[in-house]
């Protein structure tokens, strides 16, 4: 193993919840010093978006969207640009209780802790841009905080490769807004919260007839560069100091083009480089917290994971072609905007069958339905599933197979009395019950204890081929096995939405009991997200508000 392999499975371990431990983090919540929600470049140009809400029936329906081709790509403009960033990391709605108001997401996160940061990179839009520039999203403002314009001939460059009317959306992290409620286990909301972001993006391009590819070649550091993060401001010592403790890492970027056509290459040359090392960055980064608390193994996970330059996990998405089941019309849009995550779910409800084995359809994964057709390695990750209440089919712990070459290491891997039953009522392909019963005790349990987990019409977790994967691709993919565990979260959160129901990602679980459970040893197999769906108790004492503008606090 390499150094830094050894640290991402050293840093996995030492993370871990059991029922006696839980990983290292703030025995307290330093109310004093916590992060601001949103980050802004105090002196860069603010542009603003169009922020109108859309209307019933705006845009395509829900299941028209979800396959690629079959809704037509819209100009690039000023209002795409701003429909797109409304509909995938803007903000859906302020809540107020009490003295107290905060923002929901599109994109939802851990915590409600606004980690995950997003950016755009274009040549000129029209009614936008009229030259390559570089801007960052502010989501208080549904804004463009212009960070710097680049030369004509270094876009053309950097486009060489894309489709026509493609652009760039690229994101970065803050780790020090997530360890400062989490601790050391922050490292990994960080990569699910990049995940759901990366989904949203995903299912925001697909109602404008667009498409979103992850550009996995870019190195960290070329990435860095061209986003002008972590390029060290002149000041004082201090400031120099909080630049660090708040200091962005880079995570990826995305091309988002039309449907119907494909990337056939991207390159950050060292020409394209150079240029970049050159430009005059605007704006410096706004301070989040008077203080700050050092979290040693999350600092050395933003570094042992650093994507190198050119390495791609590259494999065809294999074509699982589920059953398929009629959505009531719904637009995409709204379900969008609608999404929440729910905190209390009603532990009579049922939900249909066909509503429930429609979700799990649309988590397989296929090389034109969104948002799986972003990523571009076969999937890693497979649904461990606690079925409380769906009519039709019998309580028990399931299993969906996400890709069938692994299904014979799961059913060696996983414990010798599980039946492995296919149900003979149309399940989707890869749909297995390992036992019958009532698993709504050791779902709780294994969630920390949380009743949603058991009062939901199903919970599960996702596991993930762990070690071998990342001895295969390198420390780096770490992170993206998280990715596609957000990216599921997200598919089902709206799945929940589409059935009237509310979903709610789990970070906080048992590791190795899951995996006692399911009878996995070792790390060939992990447990790294757990979600559940269900019908939501109403909130009380709670007001729902307009996302923009932002009310009096």
């Amino acid at each position: 193993m390499s150094k830094e392999l050894d640290q991402v499975l050293a840093y996995h371990q030492a993370t871990k919840h059991s029922f006696t431990r839980m990983a290292p983090g703030p025995k307290t919540m330093d109310y004093g010093i916590e992060p601001r929600p949103f980050r802004r470049y105090r002196g860069a140009d603010l542009v603003s978006l169009d922020r109108s809400e859309p209307l019933p029936g705006d845009g395509p329906q829900f299941d028209l969207a979800l396959e690629e081709g079959d809704v037509a790509p819209q100009p690039l403009s000023f209002e795409t640009i701003s429909q797109l960033f409304f509909d995938c990391l803007a903000i859906s709605a302020w809540r107020r209780a009490g003295g107290a108001a905060w923002s929901l997401r599109v994109n939802p996160f851990s915590g409600n802790l606004h980690p995950t940061e997003g950016y755009l990179i274009s040549g000129p839009v029209p009614g936008l841009f009229d030259a390559p520039t570089v801007s960052h999203y502010a989501p208080g403002e549904h804004a463009l905080e212009v960070r710097c314009r680049f030369s004509e001939g270094a876009w053309l460059d950097l486009a060489s490769g894309l489709p026509e009317a493609t652009v760039l959306v690229a994101f970065s992290s803050i780790p020090w807004r997530e360890s400062w409620k989490y601790g050391e286990r922050a490292f990994r909301y960080l990569q699910t919260n990049l995940g759901h972001a990366l989904a949203a993006t995903s299912f925001a391009s697909a109602a404008l007839g667009w498409r979103a590819t992850l550009l996995d070649g870019v190195g960290t550091e070329d990435l860095a560069l061209v986003l002008g993060v972590g390029i060290a401001n002149p000041g004082s010592v201090e400031a120099e100091a909080m630049s660090m403790a708040e200091a962005e890492v880079p995570d990826c970027i995305v091309a988002v083009h039309p449907q119907g056509s494909a990337v056939s290459g991207f390159d950050l040359s060292e020409e394209i480089l150079a240029e970049f090392k050159e430009v005059e960055w605007q704006g410096r980064p706004n301070r989040l917290s008077p203080g700050h608390v050092h979290w040693p193994l999350v600092s050395g996970m933003t570094k042992a994971t650093a994507k190198p330059r050119g390495e791609v996990a590259t494999e065809p998405l294999s074509e699982m072609v589920p059953s398929r089941f009629a959505y009531p019309p719904t637009s995409l849009r709204k379900l969008i905007r609608q999404r929440r995550s729910a905190i209390v779910m009603d532990p009579a409800y049922a939900m249909s069958r066909d509503d429930f084995y429609r979700a799990l359809c649309r988590a397989i994964p296929g090389s034109r339905r969104f948002p799986f057709n972003l990523l571009s390695w076969r999937p890693e990750v497979h649904l461990a599933i606690f079925v409380h209440r769906v009519l039709g089919l019998d309580r028990g712990l399931y299993f969906l197979v996400r890709n069938p070459d692994r299904e014979d290491s799961l059913r060696s891997q996983t414990r010798g009395n599980f039946e492995w039953k296919r149900p003979s009522d149309g399940a989707p392909a890869g749909f297995y019950r390992l036992a019958a019963g009532d698993f709504r005790d050791l779902a709780r349990a294994l969630s920390c204890r949380q009743k949603i987990a058991a009062d939901s019409c199903f919970s599960l977790a996702m596991i993930a081929r762990f070690r071998p994967a990342l001895e295969e691709r390198g420390p780096w993919f770490y992170n993206r096995l998280f990715w596609e565990c957000g990216i599921v979260g997200q598919t089902l959160y709206l799945e929940a939405e589409a059935a009237g129901l509310r979903g709610c990602g789990i970070g906080c679980y048992f590791d190795d009991p899951v995996s006692s459970a399911l009878g996995l040893a070792g790390l060939e197999y992990q447990s790294l997200y757990h979600f559940a769906a269900g019908k939501e108790v109403p909130l009380q004492r709670m007001e729902t508000l307009p996302a923009y503008p932002a009310p009096h606090r």
